[in-house]
């Protein structure tokens, strides 16, 4: 798990070379600085936002993140995932079976395959959202993404409290 190269495909593979690249051909701004940067950070936002995607290949485009990379960030990665697994009700509601997923049963042959594939349904998701606030409404990057942000703010650092934090950390530790 996270230890080989990675490729995203179709539309994703576009919407990542639009999401890693430069603005234009005068600046040499970009909203993330590597494929990688926008694999680990999609997988959240899609969660949030409760955006999944499936796989499409449609134009046969693809874009790479190398192995190394990816075996760089994959406590990222795995950390990502184990959120994604404890926190996705949707995906399996009983408490103790989604402990069990991201901790007692991580990366067995168990569950791996279908739970890898729902956090890489949550990465198109994510990388959906991102190009549709930042990229798609104008050229104007850096106000989409700050509009970005602040709508991101508003929507979850204001609902997300100490205490429900704290609740799950012991949830776990039982």
């Amino acid at each position: 798990m996270f230890n080989k190269e990675y490729s995203f495909k179709g539309s994703h593979a576009k919407r990542v070379k639009f999401l890693s690249g430069q603005f234009d051909e005068h600046s040499t701004s970009k909203i993330f600085s590597r494929n990688i940067d926008v694999y680990i950070a999609s997988s959240i936002i899609g969660f949030l936002y409760g955006r999944k995607s499936p796989l499409n290949n449609e134009d046969k485009e693809s874009a790479k993140i190398m192995g190394d990379m990816i075996i760089k960030s994959a406590e990222d990665l795995k950390y990502n995932l184990r959120l994604i697994l404890l926190l996705d009700e949707k995906y399996e509601s009983d408490k103790k079976e989604r402990i069990n997923r991201a901790f007692k049963f991580f990366s067995s042959d168990k569950t791996k395959k279908q739970d890898l594939e729902l956090f890489e349904s949550y990465v198109r998701g994510g990388i959906d959202v991102l190009y549709e606030k930042i990229i798609e409404p104008t050229n104007e990057y850096i106000n989409n993404l700050y509009d970005f942000l602040e709508e991101f703010d508003d929507r979850f650092n204001q609902t997300v409290s100490d205490d429900s934090i704290i609740d799950l950390c012991k949830l776990a530790r039982n």
